[in-house]
């Protein structure tokens, strides 16, 4: 961070730090959801925060949702090169017998004695009608045996952090689990391997002739139709009742909710359905501004609030698409850096005790003592402005500074290339050049240098190749930049 002198009292950080604060959402909390299954949980993806649970640890049969875990280590694999989607593999006769064993290893989905299928056709039986037999014959080719890659599904689980004992690779026998543990799996995996949900999101697949639905009816057009879905598994034998994991995305925000032994296929729909609006409630009402639950800037949004930065909001929203001007983006940038511990110190007792060398004082006793004249503001359109403190303070610093006339303009909009001067001055940049866009060439000669830091450093990445420098940037991309400011650290 750049040093200058400090010229302001403490007390007066501890003001902007405590009093300044904006408020959170008074917004009432949703009405807990009244869910049959026995375990039931709800996840908010993007921080694995529980919504919602019931029960979620108590050990219980997966059944069919068993599959989770085997296509998991089929993706691994094809991370790690050892096997592309084109891949054939083997069908054993075992594999080949037990296919059409409708008692034993629901479904039953007949694979060919003595022929061979791709990765992705395999998946796609495993994932959509939940094919018990593509299980094996996938277990069977990467580890040999379905019991060495029974073995490595439960090392899987120990290192995601699961409380789970697998013993078969496809959930047509008892094994347990949590329902925890599974949502913990389900969010892992589309983590990731995103590309998971091309296969959980298809409603049917045909093979050999045979269109198989999808047995999770919460995707598009099915029974359960839930905005949003796409995907995750479910599973059904007698010990185990009716299980669904699912998830689905709205506006930019996904949730994870799992369900285990529900009395029939409608309850563990309606369950989801329950614990699903439920989540999408609570994220709205728990975000500290009614318009960034759903917004793409959420994250940052809610960090820099939960730090204690000057938001500035109105009322219970942050104006996320409004124009940011000078006065709320020094405010945001200088309290959460202030927040974060990353301006200089103020200075010590020792430096501010050591006496001036000045001449003897002039007897001045009987004389009434004179008030100290009150320090003009730096710029003359502040006075009595909102964040007046806040631009004193960055000011003080050297952080900030104002036109040829002696202004801040502090309710003007702020361009793109402004954000990056204002941060190079506040923030060390090593000197490297991040530029290469199509507009280059529209950064004025003032803020070229900056643009360079800044846009090396990963603070700005334009969109569509360009930079658009003098566009006006919004009060989100403000609470990104911030955010990734904060990173730097």
């Amino acid at each position: 961070m750049k040093h200058a002198p400090r010229l302001t009292a403490l007390l007066l950080i501890l003001a902007l730090l405590t009093g300044l604060l904006p408020a959170a959402s008074a917004a009432s909390q949703p009405a807990e959801p009244r869910i049959a299954a026995d375990s039931a949980i709800v996840i908010d993806y993007d921080t694995g925060e529980t919504l919602y649970e019931k029960d979620a640890d108590t050990m219980r049969v997966p059944a069919s949702m068993t599959k989770v875990m085997t296509a998991y280590i089929i993706f691994e694999e094809l991370e790690a090169g050892n096997l592309t989607l084109d891949t054939l593999v083997p069908i054993s006769n075992f594999a080949a017998q037990i296919s059409r064993n409708q008692a034993s290893y629901p479904t039953a989905v007949p694979l060919p004695y003595g022929g061979s299928l791709t990765v992705d056709t395999l998946l796609r039986l495993i994932l959509i009608p939940s094919a018990s037999a593509s299980c094996v014959a996938m277990a069977e080719y990467i580890s040999g045996t379905e019991a060495a890659f029974v073995q490595r599904m439960n090392a899987t689980a120990q290192r995601l952090g699961m409380t789970a004992q697998y013993r078969n690779c496809h959930g047509a026998h008892v094994h347990y689990l949590t329902a925890r543990s599974q949502a913990i799996l389900v969010r892992e995996f589309i983590r990731r391997f995103p590309q998971i949900l091309d296969y959980t999101s298809a409603t049917s697949v045909t093979f050999n002739g045979t269109t198989y639905p999808n047995t999770n009816q919460l995707l598009p057009g099915l029974a359960f139709e839930y905005e949003g879905a796409d995907g995750f598994k479910t599973g059904t034998i007698t010990s185990a009742g009716y299980c669904l994991s699912a998830t689905a995305k709205r506006d930019g925000r996904r949730i994870i909710s799992v369900v285990m032994h529900s009395d029939n296929n409608t309850t563990r729909h309606t369950d989801s359905t329950a614990l699903l609006d439920y989540g999408f409630a609570k994220l709205a009402t728990d975000a500290p501004y009614i318009d960034t639950a759903f917004h793409w800037s959420w994250q940052a949004v809610e960090e820099l609030d939960a730090l204690g930065a000057e938001l500035h909001p109105s009322g219970e929203q942050f104006r996320p698409d409004q124009a940011v001007t000078r006065a709320e983006f020094t405010a945001m940038l200088y309290s959460a850096l202030a927040a974060d511990g990353q301006l200089p110190p103020l200075p010590g007792p020792e430096e501010s005790a050591q006496p001036a060398e000045t001449a003897p004082p002039e007897d001045t006793a009987g004389e009434p003592e004179q008030p100290a004249p009150e320090p003009e503001p730096p710029f003359a359109d502040i006075d009595d402005h909102w964040a007046q403190a806040y631009i004193e303070e960055a000011a003080a610093l050297g952080l900030v500074e104002g036109d040829q006339y002696g202004r801040f303009n502090p309710d003007s909009a702020l361009t793109r290339q402004d954000m990056m001067v204002l941060v190079d001055n506040f923030v060390e940049l090593p000197e490297a050049n991040g530029l290469g866009f199509d507009d280059d060439g529209d950064i004025a000669l003032w803020a070229l240098e900056a643009a360079a830091r800044t846009t090396a450093a990963g603070l700005f990445g334009g969109s569509g190749g360009r930079l658009s420098p003098n566009a006006s940037a919004t009060r989100a991309e403000a609470a990104q930049v911030v955010s990734r400011v904060l990173e730097l650290a």
